[in-house]
């Protein structure tokens, strides 16, 4: 991966610890100010910069969204993956899984007034590269699922491919009445035990 980001000067040099300051400095303004109302100065300003170093590293405020959200999802689904190669059942490394992509991202966007403008911000460009990062995630789970209830029969791969999609749609649903973060996270947890009772029964 390092050698994809190196040469992507959007995404470049994820480790490098003056862009992850940027990164966290813009998610919070923009999730403070709405992304319409950030400047460069205002991100330059919370990661301890000026704006002619600012413009060092990103050309603009929408190259520095791109790059911040695309690095956020990407390290979400480095987190979820890890709780699904972790210890525990089936059950509790499922909602590990699901608590740190789903439950994590929507925790912080909810903490935000702005986060249905934020999302809107999206360029295509930047959709497809979160698009390609959740890809990573589906692969994970699917391994996972693999590991968890082996088989290469049809009836097995279609019973891998129901949970998976279960995993995956049932968390939009989730967010329809826009809970607060406890019962979203609940209802996460209530997914997670339910596909594990059937991956185990």
């Amino acid at each position: 991966m390092a050698d994809d980001e190196a040469s992507d000067p959007r995404t470049g040099q994820r480790g490098d610890p003056q862009r992850r300051a940027i990164h966290a400095a813009a998610i919070a303004q923009f999730s403070e100010r709405g992304f319409a109302a950030t400047s460069m100065a205002n991100i330059a300003d919370a990661a301890g910069m000026s704006r002619p170093a600012l413009y060092q590293y990103f050309r603009n405020k929408g190259d520095i969204y791109a790059s911040a959200f695309v690095a956020l999802f990407d390290d979400h689904v480095d987190r979820a993956l890890q709780a699904l190669d972790g210890d525990g059942s089936n059950g509790e490394r499922l909602d590990g899984f699901l608590q740190r992509f789903e439950g994590d991202l929507w925790e912080q966007m909810a903490a935000s007034e702005h986060s249905e403008e934020i999302m809107g911000a999206k360029t295509a460009d930047t959709a497809e590269e979160i698009h390609q990062v959740v890809a990573r995630l589906r692969r994970g789970l699917d391994a996972f699922l693999a590991r968890a209830f082996p088989g290469r029969s049809q009836a097995a791969r279609a019973r891998r491919a129901e949970w998976a999609e279960v995993l995956a749609l049932s968390p939009k649903g989730f967010k329809f009445d826009s809970p607060d973060v406890d019962v979203y996270r609940r209802r996460l947890t209530t997914l997670a035990r339910g596909v594990a009772a059937d991956i185990d029964a």
